[in-house]
């Protein structure tokens, strides 16, 4: 079976059923669905105020790095690949304020989940873009890097031959000072997406190999749709060269 056929089979289940998926999605909010990351997404958006008994058992040394980094960004760029419906680029881009505009990048191949998200976003700065990975040819010809990408309930559809080069990809594109998050989902599908088995030591040994690092692993977390068979996991990673100066700045 080809990738373009796994990709059809995924778009034709997501837009078949949008209306239903957005009224799952919706149900659970972003803080819900991403509490064990949430002191990483503090520490992008504000990094001089994020203390370290606030993280979880490796972020001090990544919130250490970033209190001596220069002034808080005027412009902070976040990018969600496979958006959905929206709720959690509305989210990201709801956390503008005046001193600091968040700009978002939400990637959404299946037309049905883009057309709620549309909706959900209006007015918001957040910019829909039909891509996908490995090679997000449209992202990556915005010749931009950003300070968080995320990708919430994706890693399973992404074929394992394809995912050496979906990190490559997503390597280029994370800021020096970014941070990657990405899901596991743990457990059997019983639709007719294709999913594939997904495991953190594979990632893990992936995001070595081009010079990314874990800086923090959550513990297995429940299923938010209630689903008792799915559990998830949540890796959040960064260029190992930020991670061992972090680690340095905890000696001096």
């Amino acid at each position: 079976m080809t990738t373009e056929t796994y990709d059809s089979l995924n778009n034709r289940f997501y837009n078949t059923n949008a209306e239903e998926l957005a009224e799952q999605y919706l149900s659970t909010s972003f803080e819900e669905v991403h509490a064990s990351w949430l002191p990483h997404l503090r520490s992008i958006l504000n990094p001089s105020s994020v203390k370290p008994a606030l993280a979880s058992h490796r972020l001090p040394e990544a919130s250490l790095l970033a209190n001596k980094l220069s002034e808080q960004n005027a412009k902070l760029r976040f990018l969600d690949i496979g958006a959905g419906v929206g709720r959690d680029v509305k989210y990201l881009a709801e956390q503008t304020t005046v001193n600091r505009e968040v700009e978002v990048y939400a990637v959404e191949p299946a037309q049905g989940l883009t057309a709620f998200g549309l909706k959900l976003t209006q007015g918001l700065n957040v910019t829909w873009l039909d891509d996908a990975l490995p090679a997000l040819a449209l992202v990556t010809s915005l010749d931009t890097c950003f300070d968080l990408i995320l990708l919430s309930a994706i890693w399973m559809h992404i074929p394992t031959q394809e995912r050496a080069d979906s990190i490559r990809t997503l390597t280029k594109l994370l800021a020096p000072n970014g941070k990657l998050v990405i899901t596991l989902r743990h457990g059997p599908c019983s639709d007719e997406r294709q999913m594939f088995q997904v495991s953190d030591k594979e990632l893990e040994q992936l995001a070595e190999s081009v010079g990314l690092t874990v800086i923090d692993t959550s513990a297995n977390e429940t299923d938010k749709l209630g689903r008792a068979e799915v559990y998830w996991q949540t890796l959040v990673l960064a260029h190992a060269s930020v991670s061992t100066a972090s680690m340095r700045s905890l000696g001096e």
